[in-house]
């Protein structure tokens, strides 16, 4: 097994509570919850319309760019925020003694890996230079990129809509930036802890995934899922609070409330001084601690944007 080339595992997004935000069937569209998952902002420190679309990282973005009502917010607005990727430079960090991945393995987190990459790729971690000389980083790439090879389908780790948006945006001209901070996975001897939570959910993904409907998220029936997301009906139950609040073992577990309430500042910035779509996981949009809310609580006007 070569040493693998870190991809940044902030590909890897979060989409919560998934048994409720997907399986909501047939909800006929009303003021409460209309059929879509576009809202347009709008306001006195909004000088042109922005937009917030809800996405689902296990699509890709083709079917939503054919519709006349993305298209006509491509063409007008001029930046993109998303979870995770920027056109921005970003530093460079330096650490001394970062931590090896495999001493933070148990035996039977050891066993799964090794029988994991023996069936992939025909040659395990055990007795190999290579993986001994992998940090968790390199580690978690590695199993990530394992995991999707060969997959043409949207798999949330190289291939997902919000990733082709972002792409979109680029290839057009514009820039964009992510909203969530860009983690450090360097871990040194102070971050054990975090690192194994780290190292334990990457080979987690690994269990089950030689069954033909695996998915990042464990999501049953992924087809009728999508299926369910394209006709845009969702109860988005915007004065409720959620019961869940446990942190997400996605985004460096932190609560999917607490992280939309850091994206605020960044996504009042760039409305103030330009028109911005901003794409995020669909979960985010829901209940009164999502970003629905949260806009207007900042006192913009979010309404939707129907589709046919």
């Amino acid at each position: 097994m070569k040493t693998v080339s870190r991809i940044c595992i902030a590909l890897i997004l979060c989409q919560t509570a998934v048994g409720h935000l997907w399986a909501q069937k047939g909800n006929p569209g009303n003021e409460e919850d209309p059929r879509t998952i576009l809202w347009k902002i709008t306001g006195a420190n909004c000088p042109r319309p922005s937009y917030l679309l809800g996405t689902f990282h296990l699509s890709d973005a083709d079917w939503l760019l054919k519709t006349p009502q993305f298209g006509k917010v491509v063409d007008s607005t001029e930046y993109i925020l998303n979870e995770q990727f920027t056109t921005r430079s970003l530093p460079a960090t330096s650490k001394k003694g970062i931590l090896k991945a495999l001493p933070l393995l148990d035996k039977k987190q050891f066993e799964t890996l090794d029988s994991f990459f023996v069936a992939r790729v025909g040659e395990g971690i055990r007795n190999n230079p290579d993986a001994a000389a992998m940090t968790v980083a390199e580690m978690e790439s590695a199993i990530m990129l394992t995991l999707i090879s060969g997959n043409n389908k949207a798999n949330a780790v190289t291939k997902f809509m919000d990733k082709d948006l972002f792409e979109l945006y680029v290839k057009l001209g514009r820039q964009g930036d992510c909203l969530d901070r860009v983690k450090v996975t360097d871990f040194d001897s102070s971050e054990i802890g975090h690192a194994r939570q780290y190292l334990t959910r990457a080979v987690n993904y690994t269990i089950g995934s030689d069954k033909p409907d695996w998915n990042l998220y464990g999501m049953p029936a992924v087809e009728d899922t999508l299926a369910r997301y394209k006709t845009m009906r969702f109860e988005y139950r915007l004065d409720e609070y959620s019961a869940q609040t446990a942190s997400s073992p996605y985004f460096d577990f932190i609560p999917l409330a607490q992280r939309n309430k850091d994206w605020m500042p960044k996504i009042t910035s760039a409305i103030s001084s330009r028109p911005t779509l901003i794409a995020v996981g669909l979960a985010h949009l829901y209940y009164k601690t999502g970003v629905i809310m949260l806009l207007r609580a900042e006192g913009y006007q979010v309404e939707p944007v129907l589709f046919d």
